[in-house]
């Protein structure tokens, strides 16, 4: 298949590694933790979510376009907002900080009302963890206080129990370097780094501009740069403009989200991640495929065709903005524009013929037509990725395993318009008449 070469972006980056595994033998094999959704999963912890998608480009950023850089430092300066922003956060960060001293009220009352003694708050490293029903030893002024002047700089509301639990995480370590019985300290923190560093070097392979990012996120941790709003059109936003730096309050944190095809590969395909359910028990691999199987009906046909893709080195990504299942990228968004818009057909693997009821669409002479000007606008090629389904496997996948995915083949036929003003050499050309006047 003649292959035309994709056109090239302007960067600085580098090509990393194309999967975040190791490709020697001398480092340790990381395993990546994701959580599921209902549109695939999601990883939380920031270093994990580096690596997974600076090598590779797996996943997408909840509050970004693409790699997960929202709330973090830019060219030394903290995080921008607008006011409105800003009012709505600290309009969240009362709410919770009156949520938590309805939860102290009421679960005093009830311990009094039982004559039980129940422990308030529990100090985890640096996790506090507030129960609904519980309450601490000591008067109640004492934690009304502490409630309010608590900083918070990750708040999760944990619905799995009966009663939501609200684990308020403070990442900062000088507020816990005095404290009687804390076990971190300065020093242990950086023993812990560099012990890190030397046992999963694989994390240190992502972008130099990314590490930039993240040690300007370090010298300026719970700040942000609050701009006035802009909604007005007629006004001079940049003559009056006056930015202020406060506190960040109530932290907004984002995750990468993963599809069911991209979690599958790297549970599957890579061995890398390991998926933990909403009743907090890990996903084998069996019960992910028959899960993945449940909830998405075309996952069999599209997760062979991203692995065939993957597997031939090409990015692939989401192609629903352009009508397609997939995009295919040469090494990567940031360094080439998308070359080819991928739609999948699935055929039959003894007649070829074409199964329009295991299709997502159905390829008319007109969908054709629109979807070759779509291409032309985005300088961009269709590619049709037919699935050929055996006769050995059986169109209900609900008991089947992932051995099945063995038996399977991948078609390829690409879709290009002759356009005979661009082939002239190629359009033979009638002699002229010698006795024509």
């Amino acid at each position: 298949m003649n292959l035309r070469e994709p056109k090239k972006k302007r960067t600085r980056l580098r090509p990393q590694l194309p999967f975040p595994i190791p490709l020697n033998e001398t480092q340790e094999w990381p395993v990546y933790t994701a959580h599921l959704t209902d549109v695939g999963s999601c990883i939380v912890e920031p270093e994990e979510m580096t690596a997974v998608h600076s090598m590779g480009f797996f996943g997408k950023g909840s509050l970004s376009r693409s790699y997960p850089s929202f709330g973090k430092a830019r060219y030394g300066a903290p995080p921008v907002v607008r006011n409105r922003q800003w009012l709505c956060r600290q309009k969240w960060l009362e709410e919770v900080k009156e949520l938590n001293a309805t939860d102290y009220k009421d679960a005093k009352a009830t311990a009094q009302c039982e004559g039980g003694n129940i422990s308030y708050e529990e100090n985890i490293g640096d996790v506090v963890e507030i129960p609904s029903n519980s309450i601490e030893n000591g008067s109640k002024q004492r934690n009304e206080t502490n409630a309010k002047n608590i900083e918070i700089d990750e708040v999760t509301l944990d619905s799995a129990e009966e009663d939501d639990i609200c684990v308020i995480i403070n990442r900062d370590p000088d507020k816990y370097d005095n404290a009687e019985g804390s076990p971190n300290t300065h020093d242990d923190k950086n023993n812990s780094e560099e012990k890190k560093e030397e046992e999963e070097p694989w994390k240190l392979n992502c972008y130099d501009f990314k590490s930039d990012c993240m040690n300007e996120d370090d010298n300026q941790h719970g700040k942000l740069l609050v701009l006035p709003d802009s909604d007005s059109d007629t006004e001079n936003y940049l003559k009056n403009i006056k930015p202020r730096i406060e506190n960040e309050g109530f932290p907004v944190r984002e995750a990468l989200h993963l599809t069911f095809e991209e979690t599958f590969f790297l549970l599957f395909g890579l061995g890398c991640l390991q998926v933990i359910h909403f009743d907090g028990s890990l996903l084998d691999i069996n019960r992910a495929w028959l899960y993945f199987c449940k909830e998405k009906p075309d996952f069999l046909q599209k997760y062979v065709v991203y692995h065939y893709y993957r597997s031939k080195g090409w990015v692939v990504k989401p192609g629903i903005k352009y009508g397609g299942e997939f995009l295919l990228y040469k090494e990567g968004p940031p360094f080439y524009h998308a070359s080819y818009i991928v739609i999948i057909e699935v055929a039959d693997a003894d007649s070829l013929v074409v199964d329009p009821t295991m299709s997502s669409r159905s390829m008319t002479w007109n969908n054709l037509f629109g979807f070759e000007r779509l291409s032309e606008t985005a300088a961009k090629e269709i590619l049709l990725a037919q699935v050929l389904w055996p006769s050995s496997v059986p169109r209900d996948i609900s008991e089947t395993s992932p051995e099945i995915l063995s038996e399977f083949t991948v078609r390829e036929v690409l879709w290009r318009r002759w356009n005979p003003k661009q082939h002239r050499e190629d359009v033979p050309t009638e002699e002229e008449d010698d006795y024509s006047c």
